[in-house]
């Protein structure tokens, strides 16, 4: 076989052993190696491999298909700045700890700093956001076995120019067990007899406390009810959490934003209310995260344990801790009924409990964390937290949502403009009940509610609210998407079809009013 050839059924070997069972391509000149060696062998192996002409868009694709099956998923891209589109992605992955794999080809390293065409520095161009290894032969790989799956890996392949008898290289799978390097010392910190003895005295006095779920890892859940019935402190829980509508946290769950308490414990993900930002300017306010990534989401100092399970805490008994949950604001949808608010509300109702429920950035999660209905219940609900970016998101969307039966992604205007090719997708895609909901407020509306912007005067809100007229009928038809509009106040269209996009659109006027109305 060629060079090329050999190089490239080393690292498709290599893969296939890591499990990595499903391939996102964008196909180039330069990958032509791996890209066709792998449809000469996807069949036989049993590989499923899709593919888009977006690299951005693939990227977050294969995110979203990683972070449903909690395996590697590969994205392949041909040289030059195509590698570079997969860097979003790439952050999101990291701060997620999503096992991401990016396979970027490569001229030959000769190549580097000439300027020749399509030869940009690829080697480490991730930065710290993947793992990186730069491939000229099949023994580079060896490093390969320190990858802990808990955060991106980069394989940049050097290949010399493709030619035919490149196209079919000979590789079988490899399996080879994995360290976990870099991540152990961590966990056996975090499950050890100090750290549970440094929750449970941080936790003992529960005057003031007030407990913060983010998004929960599934096997976390059972445990982490457990203990916050036990605990008896009140709760806020973020959708992804999995126990916003927990029956057993009823008396403990509160929705909105809520006032600054004495002090704050964190049980997974960061999460996405306002108030976690204010406790940056509230360093007086003690600090405790229970995470699996090591991030405190702080940048004052805080206590952060990292662990893989969830930590045995035992905490004394205490009586009469539990207080009246506090509700959203009924009063105000029916006082505002074609707010933004209230229309979330109204949406939240139509979706089932069985769907799975895709939050996009920025303003729906929040809206949705304060105002969608607990019952009926949406246990299966996910959003893209790491990096709080707005860009991939229905990608994520489509990639989550493959196997599902039915899948509801709903994401802002700007979010849904970021993202336009991403539908591209559905044509490979598993046929499914799969409903977009764009909630179109003519801009980033959001910007507004951030004190450093309140009180601008309307030609500087068209800049920082990006504001606009546009609609999204037409890139319903150029997908071949049915397309509904629902404006709020009005009755929930009717007989949906599987694949529909539902332009929803707010009341400006009573938006403003239902946020101005109480305070």
């Amino acid at each position: 076989m060629t060079p090329n050839a050999i190089l490239a059924g080393a690292v498709l070997g290599r893969l296939a052993g890591l499990g990595v069972g499903e391939f996102v391509v964008c196909a180039g000149a330069r990958n032509v190696p791996l890209v066709s060696s792998l449809l000469s062998r996807c069949q036989d192996l049993d590989l499923r491999v899709w593919h888009h002409f977006d690299e951005r868009a693939a990227a977050f694709f294969a995110l979203g298909l990683a972070k449903r099956s909690n395996s590697p998923v590969a994205v392949f891209t041909t040289s030059g700045t195509a590698a570079a589109e997969l860097l979003p992605a790439a952050i999101e992955a990291f701060y997620s700890g999503i096992p991401l794999i990016l396979v970027t080809a490569d001229r030959p390293a000769s190549f580097r700093g000439s300027g020749a065409p399509q030869a940009i520095e690829q080697a480490g161009i991730f930065g710290p956001y993947a793992m990186a290894l730069d491939l000229e032969t099949a023994e580079d790989l060896a490093p390969l076995a320190d990858w802990t799956r808990d955060a991106p890996l980069h394989l940049n392949v050097c290949f010399d120019e493709p030619r035919a008898e490149d196209r079919h290289a000979s590789w079988e799978f490899e399996s080879r067990s994995l360290s976990l390097k870099g991540a152990s010392t961590l966990v056996e910190d975090a499950l050890s007899k100090t750290a549970t003895e440094v929750a449970a005295t941080f936790c003992q006095d529960r005057a003031g406390l007030l407990v913060l779920l983010g998004e929960i890892p599934t096997t976390w859940r059972a445990d982490v009810e457990a203990f916050l019935v036990s605990l008896g402190a009140p709760v806020w829980a973020e959708a992804t959490s999995g126990l916003r509508e927990s029956p057993a946290l009823a008396s403990l769950l509160r929705y909105g934003e809520p006032a600054l308490p004495q002090k704050v414990l964190r049980l997974g993900g960061v999460p996405s209310l306002r108030l976690w930002r204010d406790l940056e300017a509230n360093a007086n306010i003690p600090v405790l995260s229970v995470c699996r990534r090591p991030f405190s989401g702080l940048a004052r100092s805080s206590q952060l344990i990292v662990a893989r399970d969830f930590p045995h805490l035992v905490l004394p008994t205490q009586q009469g801790r539990i207080a009246d949950p506090t509700l959203f604001d009924r009063a105000a949808f029916a006082r505002f009924p074609r707010s933004e608010p209230a229309l979330v509300h109204a949406l939240s109702r139509e979706i089932p409990s069985h769907a799975l429920v895709y939050l996009g950035n920025s303003l729906p999660i929040r809206e949705w964390n304060s105002f969608a209905v607990v019952d009926p219940p949406h246990p299966h609900a996910f959003s893209s937290r790491g990096a709080n970016g707005i860009d991939g998101q229905v990608a994520t969307f489509l990639g989550l949502s493959e196997g599902e039966t039915e899948s509801w992604g709903i994401f802002g205007d700007l979010t849904a403009l970021y993202d336009l090719n991403a539908p591209a997708l559905f044509e490979t895609l598993t046929p499914a009940k799969r409903r977009i909901v764009v909630i179109n407020n003519g801009g980033g509306r959001i910007f507004s509610r951030l004190p450093s912007m309140a009180g601008m005067a309307p030609a500087e809100k068209q800049v920082t609210e990006n504001r606009h007229r546009l609609r999204f009928e037409a890139w319903a038809a150029m997908w071949g998407m049915e397309y509904r509009l629902w404006h709020a106040g009005e009755a929930f269209p009717a007989d949906l079809p599987d694949t529909v996009l539902i332009e929803a659109v707010p009341d400006e006027a009573e938006t403003e009013a239902f946020w101005k109305w109480g305070k």
